[in-house]
């Protein structure tokens, strides 16, 4: 769903920086409204503007100049209802009743439909819709992608919005009440609010039983708000019990699975988990070299929590040497690290383990102390440089199964929505402790239970 933000009915001290700052930060449609202005006013707020912006800029008034400065376009309202004479450019307009959309839409490019919540800037310009109207309407195909939600949006309601099926949202109040300090961030906010969910694509083995694996992560993927997609490495025969078997998947249908996802979704990130064999990891790297920009959470699954091995020597070593360098961060746990010859007990022996692996492997680490000791959790990331702990209460319970595998498909799906590494971290933390939190008194199985990702 789009994002507009349209301008303050009078100029003012600062306008044009601001209005920088969010064209800067990825805002894709603005539009200068100003009714009663001058055109020169407008003018000399356009020429603050630079001219790679000002194609997504929309006049309100003032439509001469849309054409002299190469503008994005003209918006249309009760005040100006016609386009100046062969105009080609794209033209919104505004519409105050369902029955104006089906009038306009086919002369138009997207349309306003307002006021839909109490209007912020405006005292006294209340909704004229109820949400069982606009549902009905959107049923019916009279609210689409090409209609814009007006009137009292802010980052409370727009994503029920996007839910609702409306093209897009147009703010004003909401945004031009923040401050210098506060406007871009958020601005962010909003947009991350009005986004489609962003794709996530885990590539891991499936756990019948539903707690670890592909499950898990598509569990936590989908909690988090993202779209979950699944690349499946292998099938396994497990339960809460424990792992009985495991039945790699051959690494061409890996391949071709991994190709119908990347030529058709826009992956943001992607979470790596059991990689089985040395072909399947060629399936992976081969595919990853098509995307070189998408980070990559690998949670580098070694062995299970019941003891048995899921991954042969020669694969580790050459998981070590082809796939860590290609990774974001790895998130091993203290017996893996062991594995890869950096054991740890303590957790200043953990952040000299973190910050070698970090350095032989030209990676970020998040090192996982669940192993350790005491009341108290510690993970340590070494990440640039900078060693950063984060601590959590233990909490008791035997419903741990798939942990490893939603911390990382949750520190993948902050990835996903813009989050610095150190922040999808933190998050991810916060996110796991309270699904364990939440399903420390469930009873599925009769063995070391899952998580409950769904809580409220």
């Amino acid at each position: 769903m789009k994002l507009i933000v349209i301008t303050r009915p009078g100029f003012f001290d600062g306008e044009a920086e601001a209005i920088n700052a969010l064209l800067d930060a990825g805002l894709e449609r603005l539009h200068i409204r100003k009714p009663n202005s001058k055109e020169t006013q407008v003018e000399a707020l356009l020429q603050a503007i630079p001219e790679h912006h000002r194609c997504r800029i929309t006049l309100h008034e003032h439509f001469d100049l849309a054409i002299r400065y190469g503008l994005g376009g003209i918006h249309l309202n009760r005040r100006c209802p016609f386009p100046p004479t062969r105009y080609e450019g794209r033209v919104s307009r505004s519409c105050h009743s369902l029955n104006e959309l089906d009038q306009w839409r086919s002369v138009s490019d997207y349309l306003f439909l307002s006021p839909i919540f109490d209007s912020i800037s405006k005292a006294g310009y209340h909704s004229a819709f109820s949400l069982d109207t606009l549902r009905s309407a959107a049923l019916r195909g009279t609210i689409d992608g090409k209609v814009v939600a007006l009137g009292g949006v802010d980052a409370d309601n727009i994503r029920l919005l996007r839910d609702m099926g409306f093209g897009g949202a147009a703010v004003l109040g909401d945004v031009w009440q923040q401050d210098e300090r506060t406007l871009v961030p958020h601005f962010l906010r909003l947009l991350h609010e009005a986004a489609d969910p962003p794709v996530v694509l885990t590539i891991a083995g499936s756990d019948c039983s539903g707690g670890a694996g592909i499950q898990a992560d598509i569990k936590a993927i989908s909690a988090l708000g993202g779209y979950a997609a699944s690349v499946a490495t292998a099938l396994t025969v497990q339960n809460t019990n424990g792992v009985q078997a495991v039945y790699p998947c051959d690494a061409a249908t890996v391949g071709q699975q991994l190709s119908a996802v990347f030529s058709d979704l826009p992956v943001r990130a992607v979470k790596i988990g059991m990689v089985p064999d040395s072909a399947v990891l060629g399936s992976i790297l081969d595919a990853l070299s098509q995307v070189p920009s998408v980070p990559v959470v690998y949670d580098p699954i070694m062995v299970s929590t019941s003891g048995r091995a899921l991954m042969a020597d020669d694969v580790v070593d050459e998981v070590r040497r082809r796939l860590f360098p290609r990774c974001t961060l790895i998130t091993p746990n203290l017996n893996e690290a062991a594995r890869l010859g950096h054991p740890a007990y303590t957790p200043e022996e953990m952040e000299l383990a973190a910050r070698t692996m970090a350095g032989e492997y030209g990676t970020s680490v998040l090192l996982k102390g669940g192993h350790l000791q005491g009341n108290t959790m510690v993970d340590v990331l070494c990440h640039e440089g900078v060693d950063y702990r984060f601590y959590a209460p233990r909490i008791a319970t035997r419903n741990l199964h798939g942990t490893g595998c939603t911390l990382s498909s949750a520190i993948a799906t902050g990835l996903a929505r813009g989050e610095a590494l150190y922040e999808a971290v933190g998050n991810a933390k916060d996110y796991v402790s309270r699904a364990i939190l939440a399903g420390r008194e469930m009873a599925f199985g009769h063995g070391n239970g899952p998580l409950w990702h769904f809580f409220r």
